[in-house]
């Protein structure tokens, strides 16, 4: 209760307002975001292709897909810092440049693969810089009651860039035959790589771009208490040992990482886990697809179910539930070989575990006074390191490539969401940042009733 006892003895404005220039500033940030993902989700789908045409090792591909993992948990804390000391703004036009570079340097592969190898780690990097900032952002920006709904629009974009990303390569390559292609040396596929590149590279300038020049961490008026700068929040560098000491923060840190981690790296090794099964490119694209519309249904409808009720762990709880309950049915679809049934699996898998928005604003809530930030930077930590690790030996079991090891690996993330279910029932619901912005508007409204009498 220090806590909020201090923040009501501060001295604050009458009146806490949202800028005209929000969604402005919103559209830069999620052209910030939608470009990072789009270019390093790329290669995704077609990485035995890839392999095929360059002569690399099937390995480098997969480990590439998933390095985002790796590349956040190490990058993050540098990110973190930059944007505790100096803004977000540096975040995201760092990341941008980032990006940009590395999207330019791609453009070389045919001179050399590892030219777009080289540009894909490049762009990584940046990954966490943007991804860090997201509740930074709203809260920045947005009064307390539309946080939600901003983040649901971030999330939104993130999950359907994500599929889109590993679309466009589809769309590009179509009905490619590699094997026929080897006849002529890979030319048709080193064309459609180059152009997939250059498509790619062209999206990059267009939303990375204006965030370079227009981007704006934070408006001359604070829409909130807790964005002001009278909300005095603990210093980054005491963030992580105020975290470690937050039971409940390291619980949903871990049941997020646990719950969405398998998610993630089945969509993101869709192609080595089905092909076994018979399905083939088209067909992998279409499983995508239908990940990506149950996704954007799945945002809206548990951010809708958030703003509604006003709580998260509930909420969260039905959500980790029925991704874990949905995911044995997709086990099972694979066994009976019922592609009907995979599909519908998919679809429910990706809706259920649209909780990327509610778990960024619920650890933002149960970690004040720690800054929005550290939070997510932390959380991003916890999670893409353990996710990177679990990718490991999942992909080498992949890389065996029969219908035992797609269904072994499965299994395995099965058991990983299942526990997550577990650790995520026991996190206590404490909304501090809420509290005390509620606090504060009660506050000025009682101050203005005084002034009216």
């Amino acid at each position: 209760m220090k806590l909020l006892d201090n923040a009501l003895d501060q001295d604050t404005p009458d009146v806490y307002y949202e800028s005209t220039s929000r969604y402005f500033q919103l559209i830069l940030f999620l052209g910030a975001l939608v470009s990072n993902i789009m270019f390093g989700f790329s290669l995704s789908p077609i990485t035995k292709e890839i392999s095929s045409i360059y002569g690399v090792s099937q390995t480098w591909l997969q480990l590439l897909s998933v390095s985002f993992t790796l590349f956040s948990a190490i990058m993050i804390i540098p990110g973190n810092i930059l944007s505790e000391k100096y803004g977000i703004q540096y975040n995201i036009k760092l990341g941008c440049l980032l990006t940009f570079i590395g999207s330019l340097m791609a453009l070389l592969v045919n001179y050399s693969f590892w030219w777009l190898y080289l540009g894909e780690l490049v762009s990584l990097v940046g990954f966490p810089f943007r991804l860090i900032s997201a509740s930074k952002f709203t809260a920045n920006w947005f009064y307390p009651k539309n946080r939600i709904i901003i983040m649901v629009i971030i999330a939104l974009l993130f999950n359907s860039s994500t599929g889109i990303s590993i679309k466009i390569p589809l769309f590009i390559f179509g009905d490619y035959d590699v094997e026929l292609d080897a006849l002529n040396n890979y030319s048709q596929g080193r064309t459609y790589v180059f152009q997939l590149m250059a498509f790619l590279s062209g999206i990059m300038f267009i939303t990375t771009v204006p965030a370079l020049f227009f981007f704006k961490a934070k408006p001359k008026h604070p829409p909130s208490y807790s964005a002001s700068e009278q909300c005095v929040r603990e210093n980054y560098t005491k963030a992580a040992r105020m975290l470690i000491k937050n039971p409940d923060y390291l619980k949903l840190a871990f049941a997020f990482s646990l719950i969405l981690g398998p998610v993630l790296l089945l969509t993101v090794q869709m192609e080595f886990v089905v092909k076994p099964f018979g399905y083939n490119l088209e067909q992998i694209s279409n499983v995508i697809l239908v990940g990506v519309i149950a996704g954007l249904i799945g945002d809206v409808v548990v951010g809708s179910f958030v703003k509604k009720l006003g709580k998260y762990k509930i909420v969260l709880q039905i959500c980790n539930a029925s991704t874990t309950f949905f995911y044995g049915f997709l086990i099972l679809s694979l066994v009976i070989k019922a592609h009907w049934l995979f599909y519908i699996c998919y679809f429910f898998v990706c809706l259920c575990s649209s909780i990327l928005a509610l778990t960024f604003e619920f650890s933002c809530e149960i970690s004040f006074p720690v800054s929005e930030t550290s939070t997510i930077a932390y959380l991003g930590l916890v999670g893409n390191g353990f996710n990177f690790l679990q990718a490991i030996p999942e992909i080498l079991i992949l890389q065996i490539g029969t219908e035992l090891t797609s269904i072994v690996t499965l299994i395995i993330m099965f058991g990983i969401g299942l526990f997550g279910n577990f650790i995520s029932y026991s996190i206590n619901e404490k909304l501090k940042r809420q509290q005390v912005d509620n606090l504060h508007d009660t506050k000025q409204n009682l101050e203005s009733q005084c002034d009216t009498d």
